[in-house]
C-alpha cells in the first residue's frame, strides 16, 4: 500500500518525542523526590548536626551541598518553554495544505519536522539529566556531611 513507509517513518519519530516527553515527567517526578530528600535531611539532620559543627569543614560541605541540591532541582522543575512535543494544529494544516492529497508526502514532512523537534530537544534534556545528577550527588554529600557532624565518623 502506497505511503506505508513514510507512515512508519512518521509513527516513529512520534514515538521518539513521546519517550522523550515521559522521560522530562519522570526526571520531574524524581527530582521532587530528591528536593523533599534533601529538605528533609537539611531539617532533621541539620539541626542537631548544626548546634555544635566541630569541623567546619564538614558543616560548610553539608550547607553548599543542600544549596545546590536545591537549586538545581528547581532548574528542573521549573517549565522549559523551548521543549516541543508536538505539532501546532494551524500551522500543521498550513505548512501541509498544498500537499493534502498526497498522503506519503505528508507522513514524510512530518517525520522530518517530529525528528527536528526531537533533535532540538535532546540537547536540552541532556543538561536536565546532568543537572540531576549533580542535584544527587549533592544529596549524597549534604546527608554525609551530616551524618559525619551528628557522629565522630561515619563509617
Amino acid at each position: 500500500m502506497a505511503g506505508e513507509f513514510e507512515r512508519l517513518a512518521y509513527e516513529a519519530a512520534l514515538r521518539g518525542l513521546d519517550k522523550q516527553e515521559g522521560l522530562i515527567e519522570e526526571l520531574r517526578t524524581r527530582t521532587g523526590v530528591l528536593l523533599a530528600a534533601s529538605s528533609l535531611a537539611a531539617s532533621f539532620l541539620g539541626q542537631q548536626a548544626f548546634q555544635s559543627p566541630s569541623p567546619r569543614g564538614l558543616a560548610i560541605a553539608a550547607l553548599v551541598a543542600f544549596v545546590v541540591s536545591i537549586a538545581t532541582c528547581v532548574f528542573i522543575l521549573l517549565p522549559k518553554k523551548n521543549l516541543v512535543f508536538a505539532e501546532a494544529g494551524a500551522g500543521l494544516y498550513e505548512g501541509l495544505y498544498a500537499v493534502r492529497d498526497d498522503m506519503p508526502e505528508v507522513y514524510r514532512r512530518l517525520a522530518y519536522d517530529l525528528d527536528r523537534f526531537w533533535e532540538s530537544n535532546d540537547g536540552k534534556i541532556r543538561r536536565l539529566t546532568r543537572a540531576y545528577t549533580v542535584a544527587a550527588t549533592a544529596l549524597v554529600v549534604e546527608v554525609l556531611s551530616l551524618a559525619a557532624l551528628l557522629g565522630d565518623n561515619i563509617f
